[in-house]
């Protein structure tokens, strides 16, 4: 039997040729030393002498004067945020104190980076022994609303104590990694399972208004209490092998695997239009604005719902290409729940939020990554199971034909 190839076969034959080839051109080695990282030379410190690696990527450096005596340590060490990998790079005096702390390469996004310096995050370092606690939420304060990003610059600070540590020979109060669970994570739990049995029996699905519940949950707990709503951000963290520590962000990772894991379970996806509390938002000011329902033809409709194919396309490429996952930073539920964001993010907030006053969730509808994502992920899910019964006739007809 002939089968015919379209158009459309082969615009995602090439979007999936070139996300391949992206992902494997940010994996090939970059060209950046280590050693660029370092403070320029000075009068006091004129070469830098390694002195420790540890993989994957810590590195313990000598500051050597003209004399080639020690005059300080520095170690680079990898933390791991909400965007993914970042480098904490801390100089420390000769009997361990942190003289400086700076962060030369993250992927958090400005905007939430700012929040750290506002709040004059680093500086609660300055002058601390190694061999104290500095435990992040008991030592060190915890910047709120940047709350991963604190997190991930507080593990590279433990990378680094551990190889200064060791260096000197000295002891340090290591900090025990505590998987925390707590409210947040048993709201979130009973979220999803409330989803799953509102949208599976049939003694559920009669009353419409169930489905208010989990929104009302979601916009209350995964937005304006822990500003967490479900990103295309933590989904590309887990594509390019860069998932966030697992003690501190429990949370993400029952919101990422279980979104993801039911969808793959069931082919159903419970997260959008259930429990993202943008789409609740959207909801509320589409029915203030009077639901005058605004809807474009069939084809047009057709259309732009394959824009948030295009726009997860592009924002795979960029986080494929440069191994960044805050490239894919771009939803407005961020800025409107933590409000934080840059002059473009609070644009496009206002410009969507003025549109569901009239439009029903357009950004649900017509420009989620994340919808898109998820709607992939229940297409391959089809096909794959289609693919298996053939295989399975295909089987079928081979051992009759060798019977006979």
């Amino acid at each position: 039997m002939k089968t015919t190839i379209g158009i459309k076969q082969i615009i995602i034959g090439m979007a999936v040729i070139s996300l391949l080839a992206a992902f494997v051109i940010g994996r090939l080695p970059k060209s950046t030393s280590i050693e660029s990282y370092l403070p320029d030379t000075s009068d006091t410190v004129c070469a830098y002498d390694l002195a420790k690696f540890e993989a994957p990527s810590n590195y313990l450096f000598e500051s050597l004067d003209t004399a080639g005596n020690i005059v300080s340590y520095i170690t680079l060490t990898e933390g791991r945020g909400y965007g993914g990998i970042l480098l904490v790079e801390i100089v420390w005096s000769l009997d361990g104190a942190i003289l400086s702390i700076t962060v030369p390469e993250q992927q958090e996004g400005n905007a939430w980076w700012a929040k750290l310096e506002d709040h004059d995050f680093f500086d609660q370092y300055i002058g601390r022994q190694f061999d104290t606690g500095l435990i992040l939420g008991d030592d060190i304060d915890v910047v709120s609303g940047a709350t991963i990003s604190s997190t991930g610059v507080a593990l590279g600070v433990y990378q680094g104590r551990a190889l200064l540590a060791d260096e000197l020979g000295e002891s340090y109060p290591a900090p025990m990694e505590i998987v925390k669970f707590g409210i947040g994570e048993i709201l979130l739990i009973s979220g999803l399972i409330m989803t799953v049995l509102f949208r599976t029996f049939a003694v559920f699905r009669k009353r419409k208004w169930l489905r208010y519940i989990t929104l009302t949950l979601g916009l209350g707990v995964l937005g304006f209490w822990l500003s967490r709503p479900l990103s295309l951000t933590n989904i590309v963290a887990w594509l390019i092998g860069s998932p966030p520590n697992l003690p501190n962000n429990l949370f993400l990772y029952i919101l990422v695997l279980g979104v993801v894991g039911l969808v793959l379970l069931t082919g159903k996806n419970f997260y959008c239009f259930w429990l993202c509390p943008f789409s609740a938002v959207q909801e509320v000011t589409y029915r203030i604005g009077g639901q005058i329902g605004l809807k474009p033809k069939p084809k047009t409709y057709k259309f732009l719902r394959n824009i948030r194919f295009l726009l997860l396309w592009a924002a795979l490429m960029l986080v494929f290409w440069f191994t960044n996952p805050s490239l894919a930073v771009f939803e407005p539920w961020g800025t409107l729940f933590s409000q934080v964001g840059g002059i473009d993010q609070w644009l496009l907030l206002i410009l969507t939020i003025t549109f569901s006053f009239f439009i029903f969730s357009p950004w649900c509808f017509y420009i989620c990554p994340v919808g898109a994502f998820l709607d992939i992920v229940i297409k391959v899910r089809k096909g794959g199971i289609s693919l298996w019964k053939k295989l399975k006739v295909f089987r079928v007809k081979r051992l009759a034909e060798d019977k006979a």
